[in-house]
């Protein structure tokens, strides 16, 4: 089986070699049969043609959405307080209870009123296990 494994073997690699010689000529006794006269293939990256210089003016930059124009940003109002597990700090306000995340820790502080803008992100994971997780964008005392 490898002795027929070994003849096919060389019969690929002699038609391999017969056909990189050029029709009509056969390779000279100086040439060995492992170097090749074949020139190497290269390639031009295809760049597209710079695009004509446009008179016409650029449209305006459209402003940054503000607070007003993004509907499921709230503004919640309450206490500070600290949560059952460390580094949680949770907002009481009436009827709701807030996971702050990313609030000011200079001004959400332990008992202190305060006014927070953000977004709740009740799908959020977290470890505190407290509150409604709530994105803080804006802190200040109030």
């Amino acid at each position: 089986m490898r002795a027929l494994a070994a003849v096919l073997l060389c019969v690929v690699l002699a038609s391999c070699g017969a056909a990189q010689t050029p029709t009509g000529s056969s390779p000279s006794s100086s040439e060995s049969s492992s170097t090749s006269s074949v020139a190497p293939i290269t390639t031009t990256p295809s760049v597209p043609p710079p695009l004509p210089p446009s008179s016409a003016p650029l449209p305006p930059t459209l402003p940054t959405p503000t607070r007003a124009l993004d509907p499921d940003v709230k503004t919640v109002r309450g206490t500070v307080s600290a949560g059952v597990e460390a580094g949680c700090t949770l907002l009481t306000a009436p009827g709701e209870q807030y996971l702050l995340l990313g609030a000011d820790p200079a001004i959400a502080v332990a008992g202190a009123m305060v006014e927070v803008s953000g977004k709740p992100d009740p799908g959020a994971m977290t470890t505190c296990q407290q509150g409604t997780p709530f994105h803080v964008t804006s802190t200040r005392r109030g």
